[in-house]
């Protein structure tokens, strides 16, 4: 947030704020000093952002996306052994300003490698993105119906009634939940995502282990992020 004075002291809305109902993209988010990403972490639970000055204290409303890319490691090549030039400190000082807490709030996380010579060389033609547009708005049309923007906004209380799990898709969730995989947020956050992974499947009424599957995936093993992988 940013406080800007003239005359009189005014509270104007920062990146956060002005980020309210669209997206906001950090690129490079592991460059990012630890307490900012940190101060993140409460607008992206409550949807608000409230800044206190001597002067007076005022409220934004703050839900946005949050869209972050970031290398595995400073000089940005990680992967296999000998491709990186980072001394082990280095990457755990990277992978430290991001806090288990903040990555918690990520509902998709993917790790991208390095494309193949031959996909460089040859690109194949995806699918356009006027047919993925129609998905994505009968998917937001679904949640529409369900008093909600988008799934994401579904409180933990009302998911049984409009995700109901088969008892295949509930399964992987609970081993997920059991084995540390997911904490309790976590948890709701995947089921969330299994709700709109069925809406752009169709719009099935009950969440199916395809769909509970494809959102633990996609929300990935978070100790990568954190650097914990093994070399």
């Amino acid at each position: 947030m940013a406080l800007i004075g003239g005359g009189t002291a005014t509270m104007r809305p920062g990146e956060i704020g002005l980020a309210h109902g669209g997206a906001l993209f950090l690129d490079e988010l592991g460059e990012f000093p630890a307490a900012v990403l940190d101060a993140l972490r409460q607008p992206l639970e409550d949807g608000l952002v409230r800044v206190s000055r001597a002067r007076g204290s005022i409220t934004y409303p703050a839900r946005f996306l949050l869209v972050a890319a970031m290398n595995p490691c400073p000089c940005g090549h990680g992967g296999p052994p000998g491709s990186c030039r980072c001394t082990p400190a280095a990457r755990s000082r990277y992978a430290r300003r991001l806090s288990g807490p903040l990555l918690d709030r990520f509902d998709i996380a993917v790790r991208v490698d390095l494309p193949a010579v031959d996909d460089l060389m040859a690109p194949s033609l995806g699918e356009p993105s006027s047919a993925v547009a129609d998905r994505v708005a009968a998917a937001r049309s679904l949640a529409a119906g369900r008093g909600v923007d988008v799934n994401a906004d579904l409180p933990a209380s009302s998911l049984a009634q409009w995700a109901p799990l088969d008892a295949d898709a509930a399964a992987p969730l609970e081993r997920a939940v059991r084995s540390g995989r997911l904490s309790a947020r976590g948890l709701h956050r995947v089921h969330r995502l299994a709700r709109t992974i069925a809406d752009l499947d169709g719009g099935a009424l009950t969440i199916a282990a395809s769909h509970m599957a494809e959102a633990l995936f996609l929300r990935g093993d978070r100790s990568i992020l954190l650097g914990e992988d093994s070399r």
